[in-house]
């Protein structure tokens, strides 16, 4: 059996410190880049978030936003021509409105934007939406009418009610909390 000399084992030593040393770089590069990852993610939901934020205070969506967060839980939306009670707005204006709050459900569920800043940018928006009457009809009614297969595991605004549904219970608060509000 061959012996190893100084000069071997001081190279076999010197190269695990070294491949060590290489791992434990590794992991700190690793580390930094989740950082990083982490950072921009933050930052990408950062600016989906105000972006959607302005798409319900800007353009065709003020005035529906101020309808519903100005009055209570009866207020009419819908036109008499939608089988409404005098509202300005037809029943593809606010499902269009809706659609807006059912991306923000799927991006929370997902995990693609930060739930926190989520609650903290829409939970008024959402739960004031929710508790009016004929946001619920609108609902309702096309809930009756989808023939899909997926409208009992995917119903028609269901990630809008699961989202208003989560933040009313969180706050505590009913529809009827909001009319007082």
């Amino acid at each position: 059996m061959k012996v190893l000399s100084a000069f071997e084992k001081v190279a076999i030593i010197g190269g695990i410190f070294f491949a060590g040393w290489q791992v434990s770089e590794l992991s700190k590069q690793t580390a930094i880049q989740s950082k990083t990852l982490k950072q921009t993610q933050q930052i990408n939901s950062a600016d989906l978030v105000l972006r959607l934020r302005a798409t319900l205070d800007g353009g065709k969506f003020a005035r529906l936003v101020a309808d519903i967060q100005n009055h209570d839980h009866t207020y009419p939306l819908r036109s008499h021509s939608e089988g409404g009670k005098g509202g300005k707005w037809s029943d593809l204006d606010i499902e269009q409105y809706l659609s807006v709050f059912e991306s923000i459900g799927y991006l929370v569920d997902e995990d693609l934007v930060v739930s926190k800043m989520a609650f903290n940018e829409f939970s008024y928006y959402v739960e004031k939406t929710w508790c009016n009457a004929d946001v619920q009809r609108v609902i309702t009614e096309g809930r009756k009418t989808d023939k899909s297969t997926g409208r009992q595991t995917d119903p028609i605004f269901g990630e809008l009610e699961k989202l208003a549904r989560d933040y009313l219970a969180r706050e505590g608060e009913t529809c009827k909390d909001l009319d007082n509000q």
